[in-house]
């Protein structure tokens, strides 16, 4: 059981010199470990019943709206389950769905799972692979799907499996079972190609590309062989140096080879043509990057300066950006509160929509709770319908991304925009939720002095006192400046 402890030193206690005592700790270590196990195995459960239920509701109702095939229901009903879990939405829907497959499809499975037979991560491996048995006759795939999970619970009886290793055997037993062969299935999810990247924090990032398996193994062989090279050439050219007694002429290269396999796919992604069709050359990657003005002028190695922001959530280093922003098309100027850092105002060097970058520049990304899809993947929506009389203008427009833009209209929910681009969101479940602007830029902290003089702030101009430097205010016209750096 959890116990609450003064400090870290204070939980556990023997004596590393006295064998009895290293054996019992050993013990009981292990014996926890188990009870625990137990206990998760049998929550789990519960908690794929429930989840199979939710899934069930939603799709119920949209079967009674006569369009199961949208799921609007199934989408509102987990994003409410994503507020309480705070978990992402579509990781939410995604569980929902598998354990509503588990219970309707694999209950001998999800059975396992209650008596603690197998873990809930192997009846995810079990699941996934199970889907893939299929016959024309229903009666006949529920049968094999039967066998199917016998056999895949004695290979986990009989021997200690991870996750991994479990869903190799059960998708090779799949393959043996279903009617529908590896090559028809392969044709048929070919559209389930995708490239994705996800933030890793301190200015990494990860690049998912899902294709053909032969051919991303291809990629991975050829990238890693090309870095392997690199490496080669690089110890002999260090070697012939230290021989002729030479210096360096730049810093050492210490890159690792996982590190010059990504700068090599980076390096031939961005600056080479696809051989395949010519109607994709000379294509250029664009990305947004958010760069407060003292930070681009300040020295990088001075600190307390506010970040550049990738899609403007996201840290990159301020070296990286500067780069980029030496050879930019063009800068987008934003205003913002010295205090709350709220957007204000948005101007450009050159000509644009000014609501369109406006919106952009306070909302950032999808104003749906949770939801950080880029605001440049989204679609500007009138917070009161434009049919009903919404009008068109900067506090009755948000952007949300097109998954909860349908979702929004089709199911109960409903906002209310607020002073400062602030939604309050209603669930259909009657819950209040609201989604501020992010911050932007640097902020300021009201002190004793400013709040003695509040009631004349009251009554300027907030943007006068936005934290820009100062060639911003002038009385020039701002539309005939020159970039600030």
């Amino acid at each position: 059981m959890y116990q609450p402890a003064a400090s870290f030193k204070e939980r556990w206690r023997f004596d590393v010199n006295d064998p009895a005592s290293v054996a019992a700790e050993r013990a009981a270590i292990l014996s926890e470990t188990a009870r625990i196990e137990s206990a998760r195995r049998a929550i789990d459960a519960e908690a794929i019943l429930l989840e199979a239920r939710a899934y069930n509701f939603g799709y119920l109702l949209d079967l009674a709206d006569g369009h199961p095939e949208m799921g609007m229901h199934v989408r509102s009903i987990s994003a409410e389950i994503s507020f309480e879990v705070q978990a992402k939405h579509s990781l939410v829907i995604r569980q929902l769905a598998g354990s509503w497959n588990a219970v309707r499809e694999f209950p001998a499975a999800v059975d396992a799972v209650a008596d603690g037979r197998i873990s809930g991560h192997h009846l995810d491996a079990i699941v996934s692979s199970g889907l893939l048995i299929s016959h024309e006759v229903e009666a006949e795939q529920a049968s094999l799907r039967a066998r199917y999970v016998e056999s895949a619970l004695d290979q986990v009886s009989g021997q200690i499996l991870t996750e991994a290793a479990l869903r190799r055997i059960t998708a090779r037993i799949a393959e043996e079972l279903t009617q529908i062969p590896l090559a028809e299935r392969r044709r048929k999810t070919r559209m389930k190609g995708f490239v994705s990247v996800t933030d890793a924090g301190d200015g990494h990032g990860v690049l998912h590309v899902g294709g053909s398996l032969l051919l991303l193994t291809a990629v991975r062989d050829r990238v890693r062989k090309q870095a392997t090279r690199v490496l080669r050439a690089r110890a002999k050219a260090e070697k012939a140096a230290a021989a002729a007694g030479e210096a360096p002429e730049s810093e050492p290269d210490e890159r690792t080879l996982g590190e010059v396999s990504a700068d090599l796919v980076c390096d031939q992604l961005l600056t080479s043509d696809p051989t395949s069709t010519t109607a994709a050359n000379g294509v250029q990657a664009t990305v947004n990057l958010v760069i407060p003005a003292t930070t681009l002028l300040a020295d990088q190695r001075e600190p307390g300066h506010p970040p550049a922001l990738l899609d403007g959530f996201s840290p990159v280093p301020i070296d990286e950006a500067k780069r980029m922003a030496a050879t930019a098309p063009m800068f987008t100027r934003i205003l913002t509160h010295p205090v709350t850092g709220t957007v204000l105002a948005v101007d450009t060097y050159t000509p644009t929509a000014a609501m369109r970058r406006f919106l952009a520049a306070r909302d950032v990304h999808c104003r749906f709770p949770g939801c950080r899809l880029p605001a440049r993947a989204c679609q500007i929506d009138h917070t009161q319908e434009w049919q009903h009389g919404g009008k068109t203008c900067l506090g009755n427009l948000e952007h949300l991304c097109v998954f909860h833009h349908v979702m929004r209209h089709a199911t109960p929910w409903s906002i209310d925009q607020l002073e400062g681009g602030v939604l309050e969101w209603k669930t259909p479940g009657g819950t209040v939720l609201a989604d501020r602007p992010e911050r932007q830029g640097v902020r300021f902290v009201p002190t004793a002095e400013i709040n003695a003089q509040s009631e004349a702030a009251s009554t300027a101009d907030p943007s006068s006192a936005t934290a820009v430097p100062p060639e911003l205010h002038t009385e020039r016209d701002p539309s005939n400046d020159p970039p600030p750096f």
